[in-house]
């Protein structure tokens, strides 16, 4: 926040108790009137407060643990005591008759002061019986020791002692404590006694119950997090609260966490940044971006929040963390292979309100995740694509992007324009063998997740697809004949090599992505997994059915295989494909031996950008529509307080006509898109 020009560091504090205030913060001078220092001292002192907060707010917290970490507490008391007594056991018949007496004599002279010392609330004779349980289960006692944990340590210390009274006197520890596990919800003492399964060890198990390759990297994500926030505790320990803290803690994790170390798996060079550390970072750039649009003037509250929308850092959405719940459960039940009665996972109403619950009463409050869209290719973003160096003649291999006079025919080339004409996953394509290429039915055709080794996302991804004409007019055919041998078996060898990790969707993606930058399209949303929407849009748009678009695509269709459906309808599938009108001209350049793309005719006029502002009711406060080539807009239209019905009629009929038929790049916030789209309407 920001008083006249210092900035200062404001953070709330966690709610105590219900006789403690809420809304409670800690507010601290940066001492300059920088921004850029600012954010910089913003986040060293949210490191600060994230390792040091049970000091910082001991005054609110004191006195305060949840019955369930209490009971968790106990348990591992009583765990630990057993389990020692039952080591003793076996050596008790060594003892003399008198070293027995006297430990007997020695415990009911301990439980005649357990009694004194409770009369007068004194709990300093369980005070390191309970510090070594919170080691085991990194729970942290709080200073001084509650009453009634107090009381309830020190009942459960008499009641230990008097079991051990009676395995001194000959009876087995099972027996004697049989009324106390009892009490405890213990039913198997066997399991319970022995060494506690960590989170570690449960992990290692999950690992084997689940040895896929796609499974590793979530199970190796969670285990991550857990051990950061946890450390290695005990499985059993993980109750409901602390999994309710730890997915609240979870939820402030950025989207784009664990990627901004300055290291990759080519290299060492970068740095360690504790998830905590960069959960501080983002808070403190959060907290700036906040206390700045908080205090723009003429502005309304909902446009503030949409500004909010794009400047706040992305935090991880509710789907991740479902997913990272459903995790934890597999956890739980490879725990409960192991010989352990773990603990329930939360549910997903249960992690929902808890994550809401955390939201503080702030009326600018967003929560930003900002999840992919994955909107289709506008028709402007296509043609600057399929017009661009690429396919028109770049620079170098190096310099896709830079015009020039070489085109070269690789996987740069081609990929993205099979997965543009086919709707196919990149995977798909990319791992093509070059005896995928067949001839069927006087039609050429790929034989997508042909082989064993790839057997595709799920059984219908197995198909037969012809070849889209477009490919086929580009001398796709022609290039793949004239291979040589030292080609090697895949289609496209250079996009595996990318990789050493085996994924080779990331790694081209990436490569691709660098070279959409350089072009100015890059996209959140259109990106280019966005292509395999794109072509499926235009089929639906051109009356193919769901079956063909199902089996073009690799989706599921109903109860026929599709590498079934594909191997008999080749005519009608390639009917189909070649319905999709990328409206290329193709011929030839005296320069090059094979077919170019000479004009794209898709885009005939520039596309719009739409600009809007809402007011406090969530309706257009202004409207701005221009081209990315001019300075002037098309179109402005600002509601003043006194504009009427009839006149924002007539405004809406003006715009409908000017942006009719044409392109349009609307706002990414759903609430400024509805606005523009009720505005629309008015006409």
């Amino acid at each position: 926040m920001r008083r006249g020009r210092i900035f200062y560091f404001r953070k709330r504090l966690p709610k105590a108790g219900s006789n403690q205030l809420s809304n409670l913060f800690l507010c601290l001078s940066l001492r300059t009137d920088l921004p850029l220092d600012a954010v910089k001292r913003a986040a060293r002192l949210l490191t600060v407060y994230e390792q040091k907060e049970t000091d910082i707010v001991d005054a609110v917290t004191q006195g305060t643990l949840s019955p369930a970490n209490a009971k968790a507490l106990l348990s591992e008391v009583l765990r630990a005591e057993l389990a020692r007594i039952l080591d003793q056991q076996g050596t008790s018949e060594t003892r003399s008759d008198a070293e027995i007496d006297s430990r007997i004599i020695r415990l009911e002279t301990e439980n005649s002061a357990l009694r004194r010392a409770a009369r007068r609330g004194n709990w300093e004779n369980v005070q390191e019986l309970l510090e070594e349980a919170t080691q085991m289960i990194a729970l942290a006692l709080p200073d001084p020791v509650p009453g009634d944990l107090g009381r309830q340590a020190v009942s459960l210390k008499r009641r230990i002692n008097d079991a051990e009274i009676d395995v001194l006197d000959g009876d087995d520890v099972r027996h004697a404590s049989r009324d106390l596990l009892t009490d405890h919800g213990i039913q198997n003492f066997e399991s319970f006694v022995k060494a506690p399964i960590l989170i570690s060890q449960a992990f290692a198990q999950t690992r084997k119950n689940h040895p896929t390759k796609s499974m590793q990297g979530n199970i190796n994500a969670l285990e991550n997090l857990m051990i950061e926030f946890f450390g290695d505790i005990p499985v059993t320990a993980l109750t409901k609260d602390r999994q309710k803290d730890f997915f609240a803690w979870c939820a402030r994790l950025t989207r784009s966490q664990g990627k901004s170390h300055g290291k990759n798996r080519f290299t060492k060079v970068g740095k360690e940044i504790s998830k905590a550390a960069e959960i501080s970072e983002a808070d403190a750039k959060d907290l700036l971006a906040m206390e700045e649009v908080r205090n723009r003037p003429m502005i309304s509250t909902a446009e503030k929040r949409a500004i909010l929308a794009e400047l706040l850092v992305p935090r991880r959405s509710m789907t991740t963390l479902k997913r990272d719940r459903d995790g934890l459960n597999r956890l739980f039940k490879s725990a409960a292979d192991l010989g352990v009665e773990p603990p329930k996972a939360l549910t997903y109403k249960e992690l929902e309100r808890h994550i809401q619950a955390q939201q503080p009463d702030d009326e600018l409050y967003i929560r930003v995740t900002k999840p992919k869209l994955r909107m289709p290719w506008s028709e402007e973003r296509l043609a600057k694509f399929l017009t661009c160096p690429i396919y028109t003649g770049c620079f170098s291999e190096h310099r896709r992007w830079k015009r020039g006079s070489m085109i070269i025919r690789d996987a740069t080339y081609w990929v993205p324009l099979i997965v543009l004409t086919l709707g196919s996953r990149i995977a798909e394509i990319l791992l093509l063998k070059r005896t995928d290429i067949r001839f069927r039915n006087n039609a050429y055709c790929f034989a997508i997740g042909s082989g064993l080794e790839q057997p595709g996302k799920t059984e219908d991804s197995k198909r037969i697809v012809p070849i889209p004409q477009l490919l086929l007019d580009l001398g796709f055919i022609e290039w793949f004949q004239a291979l040589p041998d030292s080609h090697g078996v895949l289609l496209f060898p250079e996009a595996a090599r990318r990789t050493t990790s085996g994924d080779v969707t990331s790694a081209f993606g990436k490569h691709l992505r660098r070279i959409l930058e350089r072009l100015d399209l890059a996209d959140f949303d259109e990106d280019f997994y966005a292509m395999r929407k794109t072509l499926l849009s235009m089929l639906r748009s051109a009356s193919v059915s769901d079956g063909q678009r199902q089996a073009i695509a690799g989706h599921k269709h109903g109860s026929i295989l599709n590498v079934h459906y594909t191997a008999h309808q080749t005519h009608d599938l390639k009917a189909a494909v070649d319905k999709a009108d990328f409206k290329l001209e193709i011929g030839r350049r005296r320069k090059y031996g094979f077919p170019v793309i000479l004009r794209c005719n898709l885009a005939q006029q520039e596309e719009l950008k739409v600009d809007v502002t809402i007011n406090d009711d969530g309706q257009a406060a202004s409207v701005r529509i221009q081209t990315e080539s001019a300075t002037d807009p098309v179109f402005e239209f600002v509601k003043q307080p006194n504009s009427t019905a009839n006149t924002l009629r007539q405004v809406a009929r003006e715009l409908r006509d000017i942006v009719s038929g044409r392109s349009l790049r609307l706002p990414k916030d759903v609430m400024k898109r509805g606005a523009f789209e009720h505005f629309l309407a008015l006409a």
